[in-house]
């Protein structure tokens, strides 16, 4: 199953392991068969892009009337995202931020293994950790290479962060989940997710006090 290379990879990849998740959740409601309608419903998005999706991705699995079986979606989506295999990641920065990632148990579940961690702080630096070895910084680009490591989690302050996505992309890690300040871009062969804590957190209160004044009738 060849995505094709004309479509924007990225967020149609989101949709698919959205719509995983959704399928897992109806497979353990004891449901066998799943419509496009239904998916998109659940994902909040429309039947045809469901549709146009699973179509990009040769998943042709179903049919108007008989929808989609729950079963051959997961194994297509599965083929595709590749979550067979173990997953490895390492995060760079080991404050407070990459400390709560590094111990965090429910990456097991999907079958992430953070293998590393990186810090420029000599009091941080165990190379014998439990649960996740934390090695000097100075040694990421050759653990990289070493251990072909494709996604990073960047965990460091504002000022370090387009230093340490330089290193990162020159020793091949593709894909960045950043959770530093710095809204950070790449090459097009990586994949860059930027997680602004308190941006969200910021969004979250405009939606709720825009919601407040639709009831109120100030709007």
């Amino acid at each position: 199953m060849n995505i094709s290379q004309n479509m924007p990879q990225k967020e149609m990849i989101q949709r698919l392991a959205h719509y995983k998740n959704i399928l897992l959740k109806f497979k353990s409601m004891g449901l066998s068969r799943v419509f496009s309608d239904n998916l998109g419903d659940a994902a909040g998005i429309s039947s045809s892009l469901v549709r146009k999706d699973f179509s990009l991705a040769n998943m042709s699995v179903g049919n108007k009337r008989g929808g989609y079986a729950i079963d051959a979606l997961l194994q297509g989506l599965d083929n595709i995202l590749g979550v067979h295999d173990v997953q490895r990641v390492i995060i760079v920065g080991c404050g407070k931020i990459g400390t709560a990632l590094m111990n965090y148990k429910g990456f097991a579940n999907q079958n992430i293994e953070v293998v590393a961690g990186f810090d420029n702080n000599p009091a941080r630096i165990n190379p014998d950790g439990k649960p996740v070895p934390i090695l000097p910084i100075t040694e990421l680009t050759a653990f990289v290479q070493a251990e072909n490591i494709q996604v990073a989690v960047l965990a460091v302050p504002e000022n370090a962060a387009a230093g340490i996505l330089d290193q990162l992309s020159a020793a091949g890690v593709q894909g960045v989940l950043n959770f530093s300040p710095a809204q950070l871009k790449a090459d097009p062969h990586m994949f860059i997710q930027n997680i602004n804590i308190a941006f969200e957190i910021e969004n979250l209160f405009h939606y709720v006090r825009f919601r407040q004044r639709q009831d109120s009738g100030q709007l």
